[in-house]
């Protein structure tokens, strides 16, 4: 049994990324631009599935980063997936953005902080699943001052995301073999989660239950401050 067609989107971060599984195989894009996914989502999604050969009537599914991540980010991918599921009548799946952005990697533990801005990080560790392949939570994402987040003291771990440049120093420790600074959450990883919960027998959910994933409630803007 083939796998199904699924058009991937991450918004979550500077990155705006869009994949979809064709049938030769996996194309994507990516363009890592602050304040613009709203203007550039949609043709990236057009020019995806026209170097697929597929049209919107040809997707299976519909699968989203919901965050955490920058607030307008993460909606403007939300409402996006809702808009083409609806239009379709297609499930949605949604992926955690930090479980992405481990899954971008080769390295089999990770440690995960995105700067959440207001001097926060969203953080999370994950651990390589060795028969998947896809990494997998451990303990839960959360969103703290970065001296409260409890990385692991013994075994190896490798840094991603945004979090590192700006607080590694208060992060120092033997176990964290380095960091890579410029790793972002990708479509590719969002479809690969995807098609592994899929293949797990998850149907995904309607359109109408996708949420973002904040980890923190949102605030005003008023309030932002």
């Amino acid at each position: 049994m083939s796998d199904p067609i699924i058009l991937a989107i991450d918004t979550a971060t500077e990155a705006c990324s869009v994949a979809v599984n064709g049938v030769a195989g996996v194309v994507e894009a990516c363009q890592v631009v602050a304040n613009a996914h709203s203007q550039i989502l949609l043709p990236m999604i057009s020019r995806v599935l026209q170097r697929a050969g597929l049209i919107l009537a040809d997707l299976d599914a519909i699968a989203c980063g919901v965050g955490p991540g920058g607030f307008t980010g993460v909606r403007i991918g939300v409402s996006t997936a809702q808009a083409l599921a609806m239009a379709r009548g297609l499930p949605v799946y949604p992926v955690s953005s930090l479980q992405a952005l481990a899954a971008t990697t080769v390295q089999p533990s990770v440690l995960t902080a995105l700067d959440a801005r207001k001097g926060e990080v969203y953080a999370a560790i994950y651990v390589q699943d060795e028969r998947t392949g896809l990494p997998v939570l451990q303990g839960e994402e959360r969103v703290c001052p970065p001296g409260a987040v409890a990385w692991p003291t013994e075994g190896g771990y490798w840094g991603l995301g945004s979090g590192w440049p700006l607080y590694y120093s208060g992060w120092q420790q033997d176990n964290v073999l380095g960091w890579t600074d410029d790793a972002y959450p990708q479509a590719e990883a969002v479809l690969r989660l995807a098609l592994a919960r899929h293949n797990r027998g998850d149907e995904g959910c309607r359109p109408d239950q996708l949420e973002p994933h904040y980890i923190r409630p949102f605030l005003p803007q008023d309030q932002q401050k």
